[in-house]
């Protein structure tokens, strides 16, 4: 056999191949990797901060738990809005599929199950920019208007994602379609006109880790498609898609108090910087107590968090953090009341041929509680009872008669002659003729004259020092909006560029001229004279307390202003407003089925259209008053007519009411 020759380079190439070997492993480690490391970057940049599992191989699955909102009752404890649960089908950020076509189908199958049980009608409503179908999408006319909730949003997502404000719709469009990869050969059209559509709104609330994104809401249990909705969901556990129990607001009393308990809605552009701290699809108090007591009422969601072994067992299940119930609020309300309250005011609108619109205020006059707020209108939602002026009519001339007895421009003894015209300022009139009078008669007949020589010949500004004191033209301290009326003087007509004269003086002093106050600041106007002086803050929360009952915040009485009514003219008044009823053939009969004694004053506001408000302000028992009630009625001619619907209110708190 023939001996080979050794080749002298062997080895080196050897060598060679063998770093070459190395190299490409180690090239080949690298780049698995790098790949790696793509592939968790790119799921976190789906998934969010915790992914799908644990460092010991478990299954987590991240679940939305909303906490329920408080409740509100009234001044004895009868629920006044409560909660009633449904079920949201909600998108999970923590637990949707890994891959973007995954999540993709997840959502198309969520749309999928609401077409199959017909169930579309559920969809959230949303803020999307444009109409018609991809890829012929339009810009949605909305847009034109900047002070729109689409323009804000849409202005919002530009911003957000650094896009030039004037983008076209192709550019838009494939924004879109590249970003969340929805190629046309894999999906419909009509597919991804829906998928834009969602991805859209979830960036509008800030779809997170932290923020799930509502699909479709308002599934009850009771409700056999609803039902088959939810066994869609759970049959086909599509990955991302769950089934939260959520709760709505239930109002106990449909139709009544809604001036006072208010609504609740999604956060608008208006409200936004209000609740910074929600969830952007948060409902939140809009108006009224569920809007002034947001703030104790709100629930805070928790997250309910489920691990799974690989057999798909629950192996663990807890909530972090977990879901807080809002405090529960009780009013000052009386709902027995309010109820009386509402009906008497729409018997009395309905049965007037010129009167649209109306208003009843009850509040307790030791404390400045509210009992009752009542707004009653056919031409206007408008809360009346606050946000309603009116000029008082000659429930002003309470008032009146208080400040010059207390200044001593006048005694209990002082008269004038009432020749039914005032003899001066082109001679306005009284109704009546009522010869010598003192201010006792003044009061308990209604002279205008009487009146007329305290305002013209002491001046109106002294009358309404007092009167802005009891509470007509200031604030009244109620939690809920108001508008604090117009105090007529020389002064308000120059600011107004309006004029002014004697005769307004002379007017002003009867409740005419420029005065305009709301019917809650005659009630507290009334209590404050009738409990001896004291002005209490008028308010309409009671108590804050925990859902097990423990109070959180008790609302105390507060003290406005202190007005010093000595005891001589304290009874005069008293007197005189006692005798307008019991004098009154009229009023006794509207009055008389009450086991107590009433006081009060009528008032008939001219206006300058052919039918004048009607008022009336009154107070029971009249010798130690537990309630003040004040009416008014937009043209509703008499103040006797305010004094029925009055009437109707009383008999509910004193329980002459046999019904």
């Amino acid at each position: 056999m023939k001996k080979s020759k050794r080749d002298p380079n062997r080895r080196q190439r050897a060598v060679a191949r063998n770093k070459d070997y190395r190299f490409f492993v180690l090239a080949g480690v690298f780049f698995a990797l790098m790949t790696a490391f793509a592939v968790v970057f790119a799921i976190n940049q789906i998934k969010g901060p915790s992914g799908n599992f644990t460092d010991d191989g478990l299954t987590v699955r991240v679940e939305t738990v909303a906490g329920e909102r408080g409740r509100i009752y009234d001044r004895n404890g009868k629920l006044l809005v409560g909660n009633a649960a449904h079920y949201d089908l909600i998108f999970e950020y923590g637990s949707m599929p890994d891959r973007r076509a995954g999540v993709n189908a997840s959502l198309l199958e969520c749309l999928k199950a609401l077409e199959a049980t017909e169930r579309e009608g559920k969809r959230v409503d949303d803020y999307f920019p444009l109409v018609g179908a991809y890829p012929d999408f339009k810009f949605s006319t909305e847009l034109l208007d900047k002070e729109s909730e689409v323009y804000y949003y849409y202005s919002r997502f530009l911003s957000k994602n650094k896009l030039d404000e004037n983008i076209g719709l192709s550019e838009l469009t494939e924004y879109f379609t590249d970003k969340y990869s929805l190629d046309e050969k894999r999906y419909t059209d009509s597919e991804i006109t829906e998928l834009i559509r969602i991805y859209y709104d979830m960036d509008r609330i800030g779809f997170g880790y932290y923020q799930p994104y509502t699909l479709a809401k308002g599934f009850e249990p009771t409700n056999e498609g609803d039902m088959a909705l939810i066994a869609y969901i759970e049959e086909h556990h599509t990955e991302g898609a769950t089934l939260i129990k959520s709760t709505e607001r239930v109002y106990s009393y449909e139709g009544y108090a809604t001036h006072i308990l208010g609504t609740i809605g999604k956060i608008t552009a208006e409200n936004i910087e209000d609740y910074a701290d929600y969830p952007l699809d948060a409902l939140v108090g809009i108006s009224g107590c569920e809007n002034v007591f947001e703030e104790y009422l709100r629930g805070s969601n928790g997250k309910r968090i489920s691990k799974y072994n690989a057999y798909g067992e629950l192996v663990e299940r807890y909530y972090d953090p977990e879901p807080v119930v809002g405090n529960d609020v009780y009013l000052t309300i009386d709902i027995d009341l309010q109820i009386a309250a509402e009906d008497a005011l729409r018997e009395q609108i309905e049965a007037l041929a010129a009167s649209e619109t109306g208003a009843i205020t009850a509040i307790d006059p030791n404390t400045g509680e509210a009992l009752a707020i009542a707004s009653y209108s056919t031409v206007s939602s408008l809360n009346f009872a606050l946000q309603g002026t009116f000029a008082p009519g000659s429930t002003y001339k309470v008032g009146s008669a208080l400040a010059a007895l207390e200044e001593g421009y006048i005694s209990d003894s002082t008269t004038y002659v009432c020749n039914h015209t005032y003899p001066y300022l082109g001679g306005p009139t009284c109704l009546g003729n009522h010869g010598t009078t003192d201010v006792h008669e003044a009061i308990e007949v209604s002279c205008n004259i009487f009146f007329y020589y305290l305002g013209h010949g002491w001046g109106l500004d002294n009358i309404t020092e007092y009167t802005k004191r009891l509470g007509l033209g200031s604030s009244t301290g109620i939690e809920l909006g108001e508008r604090t009326g117009i105090v007529a003087s020389k002064a308000y007509c120059e600011e107004h560029d309006l004029e002014w004269s004697e005769f307004d003086d002379a007017t002003g002093a009867i409740g005419q001229s420029k005065h305009a106050y709301t019917p809650l600041q005659l009630s507290v106007y009334m209590a404050t004279v009738v409990n001896g002086g004291t002005r209490y803050a008028a308010h309409i929360l009671k108590s804050i307390r925990t859902r097990g009952g423990d109070i959180v915040l008790e609302k105390s009485t507060e003290v406005l202003d202190r007005v010093s009514i000595s005891e001589e003219n304290h009874k005069i008044l008293m007197n005189a407003m006692s005798s307008v009823v019991s004098s009154s053939s009229v009023l006794s009969s509207h009055f008389g089925d009450l086991e107590v004694s009433v006081g009060g004053k009528t008032g008939t506001a001219e206006t300058g259209r052919e039918v004048s408000n009607a008022l009336f302000s009154g107070f029971a028992p009249a010798d130690k008053p537990e309630i003040v009630v004040s009416c008014v009625l937009e043209e509703g001619d008499a103040g006797t007519n305010a004094a029925k619907a009055t009437a109707k209110v009383f008999d509910a708190y004193f329980g002459t009411d046999e019904e």
